[in-house]
């Protein structure tokens, strides 16, 4: 029964691909054909862009030049990373360094018959073709040469292969880095590197063909990835031209691919689509000059539209109910907004506004420490990796504050970027030297809807930047990295559309989390974490959301960390909060209908009230609510559960601690929590059996640590109201009144 249900969701969420054009009987626009219609060669429209900045990561020398004095460290970082990436060493999604090494191709690689091969493309013994269909962790190969419309993820993986590891390596996000150490060193072994893994990729994935063209998101990425490294190591002298050719006509295919398997015949549109719509929009900026990329530029730039409005609420939150995937889109959103800006073709001020809404939401939620609270799912997903590529951290979104303070004209964002972010925006195109001469000159319009030729003449027209840099009292920008992780801003804000609340005040924290199923009741992304929380004391993480870890690898393990028994908050009668169907692992049924009660903040604490109605579905309906009192200044946290409700009922509390965390009974209900060589105390009703068992926190995909959870529970027999009090405080602020306050 249920493997039959679990073939069901699997073809729902493939309708995409089965109702894609690609293989239908027309023909399809190629590179070469698109170049006659405009009436050049390969060789004439190349040359041509060539003379031009293709992408805003094409950065100039004296760009370089700053970086290599200025950033020694990221310089060498990203040198170390490239060198690794030669060797074929990588490091995803908790697989650990590993080499991918193809066991049935020990010959040079070479194109397939849908890509012109380059002749004169020598690949040296000592390369090793990759093994795009592995997955490292379970030792296990995907099958190849099946076209994607076939492909059948429950009948055709290998044991429980994890499809996202060989999906993640064919994304090419390695390819920027490679590039950045091209232009930092001119070492053309990073740019050959490039080349030899296009002409390996194309040989082992001929277009349409296997399990990296089964999700056309993945396709996406890598396009745009490609397209950025192929930009970055365009002077490189030892590729011979028809490389060029074949790389872009490579690129051209995948663009063509793209846009005839777009992801946007489900029921709703979510980061998949948006991905979809980027990567192609990259592509059609590279090749704007032909008849196909105008067409692909006038659909993007629709969607884009069109998705802000659909995919973001009026808070600036994903409706996807996750905060690593809000980052995710965040950057999404704002790649495609630099990018229309670099060409001087900036996107709608609607557009914009709610850009800058979800930068303002992604600031507002973050930890003291500068991370992001794990709520809801997490993949790690990137749209393309410009720092630290290989030891980046998954948690870790301050990188997008920079050039999105650049970009919106919000220099305060600076402050949170830290030297990281100036190196990320530099590679975002941002830098003194095109601000001062774009400042020089009289502003050209936009190339839209001109002739090939006019559009050749103007490709790569950067938008004037007068606002780039921020204020002289911050050093000379972007090359002096004066700049300093700054503490964020105190804040006391509800976030009513997703369903969150946050308390900050220097290393003191409170986040809520209180939505409803997210993605228009759709629920991929969702936990049920209804009424949970993350509170941090001094700095230290001491309640934590434990993420997500996995997702078709292991659905017991996937089902376990989006369940209500994996966070902070109350379970009863051993039901969840939203209905879940094991088989359905990316669908949550709405039943809690979360809900905000109230909400204040003084002087002296905070205060928030919200309710779901998840347990009005027992024998005897429930209505949980509960109410938190945060003492900012010293980290106090009270709380209180009402349930109204009447029957027996099996109670269980559920509260999950940082790694590193050690929680200790001292009995009657009071237990010493201990951290970083500090000490706090938890008050919980004494009635409740406790027990201190192991848990696991996972910090990103594929990777869980063991850590602490206290578990308490109760059969009781409620009678209308009953209220449960529970009080977290540094031993500096404990009293024995703490308990029975009741607030």
């Amino acid at each position: 029964m249920v493997l039959g249900k679990l073939r069901s969701w699997l073809k729902y969420f493939a309708k995409g691909n089965e109702e894609s054009k690609v293989d239908a009987p027309v023909s399809l626009p190629t590179l070469e054909n698109e170049q006659q219609q405009i009436g050049c060669s390969f060789t004439e429209w190349y040359n041509q862009r060539q003379s031009s900045n293709w992408l805003y990561v094409d950065v100039s020398p004296a760009v370089i030049k700053h970086l290599r004095s200025h950033f020694q460290e990221l310089v060498s970082q990203t040198i170390t990373a490239a060198d690794k990436i030669i060797a074929h060493k990588f490091n995803l999604l908790g697989s650990g360094d590993y080499i991918p090494l193809d066991p049935d191709r020990s010959e040079t690689p070479h194109f397939s018959p849908n890509t012109p091969q380059p002749s004169s493309l020598h690949l040296p013994d000592s390369y090793h073709p990759i093994d795009w269909y592995l997955d490292p962790i379970t030792k296990l190969r995907f099958p190849q040469g099946i076209p994607h419309k076939q492909w059948n993820l429950l009948e055709m993986r290998p044991g429980s292969a994890d499809i996202k590891l060989p999906w993640e390596l064919a994304r090419c996000q390695h390819w920027v880095t490679l590039g950045q150490a091209y232009r930092l060193t001119e070492d053309d072994r990073y740019a050959q590197e490039i080349a030899y893994e296009l002409a390996d990729f194309m040989a082992a994935n001929p277009i349409g063909i296997g399990i990296n063209w089964t999700c056309t998101m993945d396709v996406a990425l890598r396009a745009l990835n490609w397209a950025l490294g192929l930009a970055l190591i365009r002077s490189c002298k030892t590729l011979p031209p028809d490389f060029w050719q074949s790389a872009y006509s490579a690129l051209f295919a995948h663009g063509v691919f793209i846009y005839n398997n777009l992801e946007n015949n489900y029921e709703v549109t979510s980061n998949h689509f948006l991905s979809n719509v980027v990567g192609l929009y990259y592509l059609a900026k590279v090749f704007h000059d032909l008849p196909q990329g105008q067409i692909w530029e006038k659909f993007c730039r629709e969607s884009l539209e069109q998705e802000i409005q659909v995919q973001v609420l009026e808070d600036g939150a994903d409706y996807e109910s996750s905060i690593p995937y809000h980052r995710l889109v965040t950057e999404l959103f704002l790649g495609a907004a630099r990018l229309a800006q670099f060409y001087n073709e900036p996107l709608s001020e609607a557009y914009l506004k709610r850009l800058h809404q979800m930068v303002d939401f992604l600031i507002g939620v973050l930890r003291p420490d500068g991370l992001m609270p794990q709520v809801g799912d997490a993949d790690d997903g990137r749209l393309h990796i410009f720092t630290r590529y290989g030891t980046w951290q998954p948690q870790d979104a301050r990188h997008l504050l920079a050039p999105a303070a650049l970009l919106l004209k919000e220099s305060a964002w600076l402050s949170y970027a830290g030297v990281d972010g100036i190196w990320e925006a530099v590679w975002w195109g941002f830098d003194v030297e095109r601000r001062q001469e774009a400042e020089g000159r009289k502003q050209e319009p936009g190339a839209r809807g001109q002739e090939a030729e006019g559009r050749r003449q103007k490709a790569g027209a950067r938008s004037q930047e007068a606002e780039d840099s921020p204020d002289e009292s911050r050093g000379e920008w972007p090359f002096a990295p004066t700049l300093k992780d700054r503490d964020l801003p105190p804040l006391c804000k509800e976030f009513p559309q997703a369903g969150l609340a946050v308390f900050r005040e220097g290393g003191n924290y409170l986040l809520i989390s209180n939505g409803v199923v997210g993605t228009k009741g759709f629920g991929n992304h969702k936990h049920n974490d209804q009424l949970g929380f993350e509170c941090h004391i001094n700095s230290i993480p001491l309640l934590v959301d434990p993420g997500s870890y996995v997702y078709t690898s292991d659905f017991e393990a996937r089902n376990l960390f989006r369940s209500t028994a994996y966070h902070n908050t109350l379970k009863i009668d051993g039901e969840e909060q939203n209905e879940m169907r094991p088989e359905w692992i990316f669908r949550l049924f709405e039943t809690a209908h979360g809900k905000g009660l109230g909400f204040h903040c003084t002087q002296e604490y905070s205060e928030y009230q919200g309710q779901h109605i998840g347990y009005q579905r027992l024998k005897s309906p429930i209505i949980h609510q509960r109410r938190f009192r945060f003492l900012q200044q010293s980290g106090t946290l009270h709380i209180c559960d009402r349930l109204q409700g009447t029957g027996s009922h099996l109670l269980e509390w559920h509260f999950h601690f940082a790694p590193e965390v050690n929680v200790t009974p001292q009995g009657e209900g009071v237990y010493q929590i201990s951290a970083q060589n500090q000490h706090f105390v938890f008050c919980t009703p004494k009635t409740l059996a406790g027990e201190v068992n192991q848990a696991w926190y996972s910090p990103s995909y594929g990777v869980k640590i063991a850590c602490q959870s206290l578990d308490l529970t109760i059969k009781a027999e409620l009678e209308s109201a009953n209220d449960w009090f529970f009080a977290l405080a540094s031993e500096a602020h404990y009293s024995t009144l703490i308990l029975n306050s009741k607030f």
